[in-house]
C-alpha cells in the first residue's frame, strides 16, 4: 500500500512539474512575440520618421528676387506728425476725383523744416511741375529711396549732395498744385527697388 501511495506522489510531482514547465514555456513565448511586435513598431515610427525628414520642403530664397535693406531705422520727416492722407485709395478734394495715393501726407505750417529721413545722396531736386511743386528725391542705398513733395528746397541744395539722418532738405511750401485743397502739407512717398510702397513700413509716425 505504501508503495502505491509513493508511485502516485512521484507521479504527481512529476504532473505539477509538466505543467510549470508549460505554463513559463507560454509565458515565455508571450514575452517574445511583444518584444518582437515593439521593436517592429519602434522601427517602423523611425522610418516614417526619416521619411518625413527627408520629404520636408525647407524654403529657400529666390536668388532672382531683390532682398531690399532698409539702411537704418527712418525717422520723421517733420519735427511733429500729424497725418492727414494715408497710403491708398482716397478721394482728391482739389481733382475731384478718387484715385490712388501714393504716399503719406503730413499737415505742416508752411515753412516747417524738411528732414531727410535716412542718410543718403540726392538723386534730383526736380522743380518744373507745376502738380507736386517742388520734389527733392533722396537715394539711401540698397534701392530704398524717399520722395518729397511740396516742399521749398534748401538754398543750395543740389543733385549728388550728400545728406545724414535729420539734416534740412528743405521747407514745407505753401499749399499749392494738385493737392493745394489740402492746404500746406508735405506728401511723403518711398521707393523700393523701383517700386513705391507704403511709407507706413518704414516710419515710426512719432514726434522727431
Amino acid at each position: 500500500m505504501k508503495e502505491e501511495n509513493g508511485k502516485a506522489g512521484v507521479k504527481n510531482k512529476k504532473l505539477y512539474l509538466s505543467v510549470a514547465l508549460g505554463c513559463a514555456a507560454v509565458l515565455l513565448a508571450a514575452a517574445i512575440i511583444i518584444t518582437a511586435v515593439v521593436l517592429a513598431n519602434r522601427d517602423r515610427t523611425s522610418i516614417d520618421a526619416g521619411n518625413s525628414s527627408g520629404n520636408e520642403q525647407v524654403d529657400t530664397p529666390d536668388p532672382n528676387e531683390p532682398v531690399v535693406e532698409t539702411p537704418e531705422e527712418f525717422i520723421s520727416p517733420l519735427g511733429v506728425v500729424n497725418v492727414l492722407n494715408e497710403y491708398g485709395f482716397y478721394y482728391n478734394k482739389t481733382l475731384n476725383n478718387y484715385y490712388e495715393h501714393m504716399g503719406i501726407d503730413f499737415t505742416a505750417d508752411a515753412g516747417s523744416e524738411v528732414y531727410a529721413v535716412a542718410s543718403g545722396t540726392v538723386e534730383s531736386v526736380y522743380t518744373s511741375d507745376v502738380l507736386v511743386g517742388t520734389q527733392i528725391t533722396i537715394d539711401h542705398g540698397n534701392g530704398v529711396k524717399s520722395v518729397y513733395q511740396y516742399v521749398e528746397a534748401k538754398e543750395g541744395l543740389k543733385a549728388g549732395d550728400e545728406v545724414k539722418q535729420g539734416d534740412v532738405i528743405g521747407t514745407v511750401a505753401e499749399a499749392n498744385g494738385s493737392e493745394y485743397k489740402d492746404g500746406a502739407h508735405l506728401h511723403f512717398e518711398v521707393f523700393e527697388n523701383g517700386s513705391n510702397v507704403d511709407p507706413a513700413e518704414y516710419l515710426t509716425l512719432e514726434e522727431k
